[in-house]
Formats: structure tokens, sequence, C-alpha cells
């Protein structure tokens, strides 16, 4: 009743697709640039010391291929720090007279600060709730007002990431470019069913069939996992029928990607949380806690040193 109310819209997640399409857009950014850091799924950072171009014109023809082959609208902030390339990225995407493409060095001492100004200290990127409610205590409520702060205060308050934010505010570069992504906190395996499936069998042959995609995940990453979910649930939005959702984590005491292991923790998992009579829509596998480089160990084995 509230959702027919308010009109709200539900549209089921596409995390296969997300993933894809975020590789896509990644490896034609990386095309531009000898050094790239992945930040999050849809967002990167790119370094251009010592290249003598045309930046502004360099990400426009970024910006360009990236909607002529994917279809995605992307906008680029320029600056001479992380922190000043997210504020320009800011300005990018609020004000269309840019066409998507800003560089904030480019803009004078004056309309900086007033741009500062106009920023909420929170809008500063690593400057958190936390961090923000501590810089308001002392009156620093804007972007400016941080700007022209005391660096000992701040770094008394916020520890040395604040110091640095605060440096990097100033212009001096001193967050660099991680060009070896860091370790994926979990994958995800999920998808809808197509047609609704209430026999045992069936979900274990759908989550078996999402485990063995999890497993590709895993060791393409070269990764391990020491966490096992499922989840399986009905169709929330099937009037007159009762919305149930099963969910079941595991731990593992050493890290895996052995398929002849997961599989059938997989099927036990369905196996404790199956419910029958119910039609499940949607289901899927999250291997959690994941680390890298690791060295598999034979789980069955005894220390004899």
């Amino acid at each position: 009743e509230i959702i027919k109310r308010h009109s709200v819209v539900v549209k089921s997640s596409n995390y296969p697709l997300y993933g894809d399409m975020s590789s896509r857009v990644m490896n034609i950014i990386s095309k531009y640039s000898p050094s790239q850091e992945i930040y999050s799924i849809d967002e990167s950072f790119l370094e251009f010391s010592g290249m003598n171009i045309d930046l502004v014109s360099h990400m426009y023809k970024l910006k360009k291929q990236i909607k002529d082959w994917t279809g995605i609208p992307v906008c680029v902030g320029i600056g001479g720090t992380k922190v000043l390339a997210k504020l320009a990225n800011r300005i990018a995407k609020k004000y269309s007279t840019f066409d998507g493409v800003f560089d904030i060095d480019s803009i004078s001492n004056d309309r900086y600060i007033s741009l500062l100004s106009s920023l909420d200290i929170v809008d500063i990127w690593g400057i958190g709730r936390q961090s923000a409610k501590k810089l308001k205590n002392i009156n620093i409520h804007s972007g400016y007002d941080l700007y022209k702060s005391d660096i000992s205060v701040i770094e008394s308050l916020l520890g040395v990431n604040g110091k640095r934010i605060y440096q990097e505010l100033k212009g001096h570069s001193c967050i660099g470019i991680e060009s070896i992504p860091p370790t994926r906190k979990q994958i995800v395996s999920s998808r809808s069913f197509g047609s609704d499936l209430s026999a045992l069998a069936e979900l274990k042959q759908a989550l078996t069939s999402l485990t063995r995609v999890a497993i590709k995940k895993l060791k393409s990453n070269s990764l391990a996992t020491t966490s096992v979910s499922v989840f399986v649930y009905t169709n929330p939005h099937k009037k007159n029928t009762p919305f149930i959702h099963l969910y079941r984590n595991v731990g593992i005491s050493i890290a895996t990607d052995d398929e002849s292991l997961l599989i059938p923790m997989v099927a036990k998992i369905v196996d404790a949380i199956y419910k029958p009579k119910h039609n499940f829509y949607k289901g899927g596998v999250v291997f959690g806690s994941l680390v890298k480089d690791y060295r598999q160990q034979d789980l069955y084995s005894t220390d004899k040193s």
C-alpha cells in the first residue's frame, strides 16, 4: 500500500551486468594514461605526470569514446591532486556549461575561493560525517573554512589523513595513485531464475551454476574465500503470496577457491535453508572475507612439526 501510494518503482539489481559494463569502461579509460587507479566500480583516477598534452581535449576524447562504445555518459574532473580532481568532477556534473569536463586548475584564485566557500565541509572528498562533525564543532563548516585553517589543528583533529586532505586542497599532491587495485571484499553471483523454482533439486542446480560463476571470478582475480553465503527469495511483487527470504552464511577456517569444496558446501546450505511449497524467484551466492596470494593447504592434514 505504501509503495502504491508513493508511486515507488522497484527494480531488481543486475550485478553481473554492472560488473561487465564497469570493466568495459575501465578498459577504455586505461588507454588514455599509463597510470590508472580503479577507485570503485564507477570511478577511476588517471595520472599524467610528464605528459605534454592538452588535458581538456584529451578528456573530451575519453568522454566521447566511452559514450560511443558503451552508451554510458561520464564526467571528468581535472586537478593537480586527487582532492582537487574530485571537486572538479563535482562541478563537471553539476554545471552543463562545461559539457562534462572541468579543469579546476584553470580558474582564478578568487573563483576557487568562491567555490570552496559554497561547499559544505562534508562535500570535500575524504571528509566523512564523523570528521565533518568534529570540524563543525570548531566552526569549520565550509571548504574555505578548512582551506584557511591551521594545518596543525587539522592534523591534531583528523590525523595524518586529514592533514593530507588539507594539503591536497592547497594543491600539494600527497595522495598517490594506487595502480595495484585493493583486494575485493566480496564476490556476488546472483540472478533471477527466469521461471519460479520450487523443488529442492531445481534450486540446487541453479545455485550450483551460480557457484561455478563465482569460483571462476575468484580464480581470475587470484582470490580465495573464507565465507560463503547463500540466499533465495520469492517474488516480492506478487500479490496474495507471502514474501519469503532465506539466507545463511558459513565461515571457512582455511581460505579456498576449490570447486570440490565450495559446491558441496553451497548444496548443504541450500538443504539447511530450504522451505517447500514456495516459488523462488531469485537466488545467489556470495563469497566474502576474501584473501589474496594465499597458500592452499590440505584441510585434513595434521601439523607434524
